[in-house]
Parts: structure tokens; C-alpha cells; sequence
């Protein structure tokens, strides 16, 4: 059967938003992991901020080159670039990344993946509060899963609800500025190329959590070229993911990209178990998982006839 080009596209498209999850997954194991690498005090916030600020000054460079690559244009900042990049840089990468590092400083790398992935519901709200999207029964519903999946995720083995201000509320916090992220790349990039945008923001962005890192004192241990290379996978992942996605964001509407982010806990499990070995196979963990996974597919639940797989559908723009 031959198979036609927007069926091509479509194929593409779902997994390019499958690569970008997994990549997403591996992100907070290997936060962990960089910290143990570069021997970071992780009670010193300024080494946090120092760590990512160089992670994501990075990442923008590298952001930059595959803008080049996929426009076959050099990227030019223009005046026009200003606002969108200022207001990037301090809500996805400033105030996102801050909040994230430091809940994985006591979150698990797997639980840290899980609660990372509620800003699929965060972006569904958010898209009805501003106009862009209608709120459902559905949708909340679906909602209303991602939360019973984040109580399920923080039960002791007596029942007991544990929720740390420094570390799951923190993590969370990060997810719903995630979500408000999303929503200012798809607004934003209808006039500009959202892949150099992302790598202007992170530019920005990762300078000014450099710069308060070490004005607070932070510091980062030389590991060493074999050690120091998580750090530089973590500058690829963001280039690769972020830029991916806001090309996906451009491209087909917001609940219908998001959607593919219920992979991300996934993937953040499995790496956490097999590079950190934490022991994901607790019941909570488990169960946590699957409710926060159906909720993010019921968000791209169609008709009861077309609705056995998730589906991107292309936007008229």
C-alpha cells in the first residue's frame, strides 16, 4: 500500500515527538547524574543555577547551528526578536530550570520525569483561561487524572501523603511554567523562526542563571573530559528537543503535541533505573504512571471509531 505524502508527514511528525520525549526523559537522571559527576553541593542553590546557566548558554549555540541546518539561513537577531527572547529566556529557561534543579536535588530522576510531564494538563487549562483552546468534559477529566496521578505518586506504604515544598512542589511548579511556555512558542513563532527563537532564549536565558551563580559565590568541579561529557549531552538534548518541538508547537495544535509527552515519564523511569538504579518498580510509581499517561491520552481521545492511536492533525496555518 503505498503510503502518500501527508501520511509520510504525519509519520514524521509522531516520531520526531516520540524522539523528543525520550530525550526529555533522560534529562532529570542525568541532571542527578551531573551532579554526582562535578561533586556539586547541591545545598549551595548558586551551584544549581551555575550548572545550568552553562548547560543552556550551550545549548543555545548549539540551538543556533541546527536552525542554520534546517533553514539553510544563517540566524540573524534582529530588534524584532527582543520581547519574545526576553520573555523566553526568564519564564522557560530562568524560571522553569530553577525550579526544576532544585526539586531533583531531593525528587527521585524517575518521580522528578513524572511530575514533569503534568504540564501537559497545566498547558490544556492554561489554553482554555487565555481563549486558545476550549475546555472540555474531557479534557477534564483528563485533567482530573493527571492530579489522582500525582496523589497515587507521592503515597507512602502506609498511605500517607507526602509532598515536599522543596522537592515534588517545586518540580511541579516547573511544569505549569512549562506549559505557559508552550504556549508563548506557538504564539511567537507565527512571525518568527522558532528554532532560532529557542536558541536566542537559551542563550540569554542560560548567561543570566550563569552570571547570578557565580555573583552568589557557585563554583563547578572539572571532572575530567569522560565525566564532563553528561553535561555536554545535556546541551545537545536541550538543542535537539526544545528546537524540534517548537517547530511541532508551529505546526499542529498544542493539546495534539502535548499529548506525546505521556512517553516522557516513560523513558524518564527507565533511564533513572538503568543509569541511576533507583528502584522504580514501587506500586505507587507504577500505578502513578499509567493513570498520568492515560489522562495525557485522553486529551487526543477522538470518536470511540478513530481513536486507537494518537494522532497529530495539521493546523491550517
Amino acid at each position: 500500500m503505498e503510503v502518500s505524502k501527508k501520511q509520510q508527514k504525519l509519520y514524521i511528525g509522531i516520531l520526531a515527538a516520540i524522539f523528543c520525549t525520550m530525550l526529555w526523559g533522560s534529562a532529570s537522571p542525568f541532571i542527578k547524574l551531573g551532579y554526582d559527576f562535578f561533586e556539586m553541593d547541591t545545598s549551595n542553590v548558586y551551584n544549581i543555577l551555575l550548572f545550568a546557566g552553562v548547560r543552556f548558554f550551550g545549548s543555545g549555540w548549539l540551538t543556533l547551528g541546527l536552525s542554520w541546518i534546517l533553514t539553510k539561513q544563517r540566524p540573524h537577531f534582529s530588534r524584532s526578536l527582543i520581547k519574545p527572547t526576553i520573555l523566553m529566556a526568564l519564564s522557560q529557561t530562568v524560571l522553569q530550570y530553577f525550579l526544576f534543579y532544585m526539586g531533583l536535588t531531593v525528587v527521585t530522576g524517575a518521580s522528578g520525569a513524572l511530575l514533569s510531564s503534568t504540564n501537559a494538563f497545566f498547558a490544556v487549562i492554561l489554553a482554555a483561561v487565555v481563549g486558545v483552546e476550549r475546555l472540555t468534559v474531557k479534557k477534564l477529566v483528563a485533567v482530573l487524572l493527571g492530579l489522582t496521578g500525582i496523589v497515587i505518586l507521592n503515597l507512602g506504604n502506609n498511605f500517607e501523603f507526602a509532598f515536599r515544598l522543596n522537592g515534588e512542589l517545586l518540580v511541579l511548579l516547573s511544569a505549569v511554567v512549562i506549559a505557559s511556555a508552550n504556549l508563548m512558542i506557538k504564539h511567537f513563532g507565527k512571525t518568527h523562526e522558532p528554532v532560532a527563537l529557542t536558541g536566542w532564549q537559551f542563550i540569554l536565558g542560560g548567561a543570566i542563571l550563569s552570571g547570578l551563580g557565580l555573583a552568589g559565590g557557585g563554583s563547578l568541579i572539572w571532572p575530567g573530559f569522560a565525566k564532563s561529557l553528561v553535561l555536554f549531552y545535556l546541551m545537545v538534548l536541550s538543542a535537539l528537543a526544545y528546537g524540534i518541538w517548537s517547530l511541532l508547537l508551529k505546526r499542529y495544535p498544542v493539546s495534539k503535541v502535548v499529548v506525546f509527552q505521556s512517553l516522557t515519564p516513560v523513558f524518564g523511569a527507565l533511564f533513572s533505573w538503568m543509569i541511576l538504579g533507583e528502584d522504580i518498580w514501587r506500586w505507587q510509581m507504577l500505578v502513578a504512571l499509567l493513570v498520568i499517561a492515560a489522562g495525557i491520552m485522553l486529551l487526543n481521545l477522538k470518536k470511540p471509531a478513530t481513536a486507537s492511536v494518537p494522532q497529530l492533525s495539521q493546523t491550517d496555518e
